[in-house]
């Protein structure tokens, strides 16, 4: 499912343009996440320096109600979190530590399970291969919904197992092209290039991202974590929803993830699904967990060219497209003969580009899970950012799912628009 968001939203991207004023107010976001059935969201607009715009709407819990809260209300952000991932490779590459273009199983010190693809041995599984899911690896859907575990039954295998298990050449999980050549969405990939950063650093890879990254920050590390365990209290824990308008979405949900004992809601809403909290295999693909606010200080170090923690140099690599935008996108309807082939891939190092309809390009990464939708958009002059995190849900391959991406897509844009042309004295 956290792969569906991309393709949806790379589709939304080239297709969405804003009507009426530049400068949205606070009814209008309000009636915009009523209509499309967002239970609650946050939206920060900063700068280098300083946050421009912040509000809550709705709630984070509907039983209790409980409003959504920019600083205390704890969301897990999904695929947002496999920036961290670059971040913390970049400063074992600034190090002298790891190299992007070093096989990694140099690194995995695990001569008895290395890492290769099973038809193509000589071409290498690189960091830079990883970062840019741009390695041929490919997991089947179905497999990828037993990630979810409930509570944090996840975390009783550990990253090693798992990324052992399901990356190896005796599995399947491969795509039929060499490494390097395509690009296809890969949380595997993503958290094998966090294992890198566990045996390199000789320390969990959770630890790694309070201690080098969240913590030099001025972060309170105390309201960040990947395992429900992590926090003192859960009540400040974003509850996962969807809205379900007939039964059927109910019995789709318990089909394709039984475990995670999702159920209808009592009383008046009855329409919503609530979904338990839950943890997932490939944690560092998308399970970080932190407010709103937290996300906008790491933001503001990508805007500010690194700040205390990388080089702005590293900042440079993170967004430079990989392959120079001649790696094509993965396209299983192509034969390997046929001229045709899907877009050009926009990888960066986990960030990735957009272009809009009106030739504007941004980069960002987004965040999809049961019950979660993300996004982390920042324009290309590299001078402003926006943060949309919600409890709404859009893992349904349906008209609502496209209209809550639509919805998002339409205030980020025009908060850019906003703030792009000065001081936004129409918001409120």
């Amino acid at each position: 499912m956290l792969f569906l968001l991309w393709v949806f939203l790379a589709f939304i991207f080239n297709s969405v343009t804003i009507n009426g004023s530049d400068c949205p107010n606070r009814q209008w976001i309000e009636k915009s996440l009523e209509k499309v059935h967002v239970p609650g969201a946050t939206i920060l607009v900063v700068n280098a320096t300083h946050i421009l715009y912040e509000q809550a709407f709705g709630f984070q819990s509907l039983l209790p109600l409980k409003p959504i809260d920019i600083d205390k209300s704890i969301f897990p952000i999904a695929s947002i979190s496999k920036t961290f991932i670059a971040t913390a490779v970049m400063q074992l590459v600034e190090q002298e530590l790891v190299d992007l273009d070093t096989d990694i199983n140099e690194y995995l010190l695990e001569p008895q399970k290395r890492i290769f693809h099973p038809r193509y041995p000589l071409h290498s599984i690189t960091l830079r291969k990883l970062l840019s899911h741009s390695a041929s690896i490919h997991i089947d859907s179905l497999i990828l919904n037993t990630y979810y575990k409930s509570d944090d039954d996840a975390f009783k295998e550990s990253l090693a197992d798992m990324c052992f298990k399901y990356i190896n050449p005796n599995t399947s999980h491969w795509l039929p092209k060499p490494p390097g050549t395509v690009a296809s969405y890969s949380n595997e990939g993503s958290a094998l290039a966090a294992l890198v950063v566990e045996r390199v650093s000789n320390m969990s890879y959770s630890v790694y991202v309070k201690e080098k990254i969240l913590k030099p920050l001025g972060i309170d590390i105390s309201k960040v974590g990947v395992r429900l365990s992590d926090f003192k209290d859960t009540v400040d824990l974003v509850k996962h929803y969807a809205y379900a308008p007939n039964e059927s979405y109910l019995k789709r949900w318990n089909q394709q993830i039984p475990q995670l004992n999702i159920e209808q809601m009592p009383g008046n809403l009855s329409n919503w699904l609530y979904i338990p909290h839950f943890s997932f295999s490939a944690y560092p693909a998308g399970l970080l967990r932190m407010s709103a606010r937290t996300l906008s200080i790491y933001l503001r170090m990508f805007l500010s060219n690194g700040s205390s923690i990388l080089r702005p140099r590293s900042i440079a690599q993170m967004r430079t497209v990989v392959g120079g935008g001649l790696i094509p996108t993965y396209n299983p309807n192509s034969a390997n003969d046929s001229s045709d082939q899907e877009h050009p891939s926009e990888f960066g190092l986990s960030w990735y580009w957009q272009t809009m309809q009106d030739g504007r390009r941004y980069i960002g990464h987004s965040g999809l899970m049961p019950g979660m939708l993300h996004l982390m958009l920042i324009n290309e002059k590299h001078n402003l950012g926006v943060i949309i995190l919600s409890n709404a849900d859009a893992t349904s391959p349906n008209d609502l799912s496209r209209e809550i991406g639509e919805t998002g897509i339409n205030i980020h844009m025009s908060l850019f628009k906003c703030f792009d042309a000065g001081p936004a004295h129409g918001l409120a």
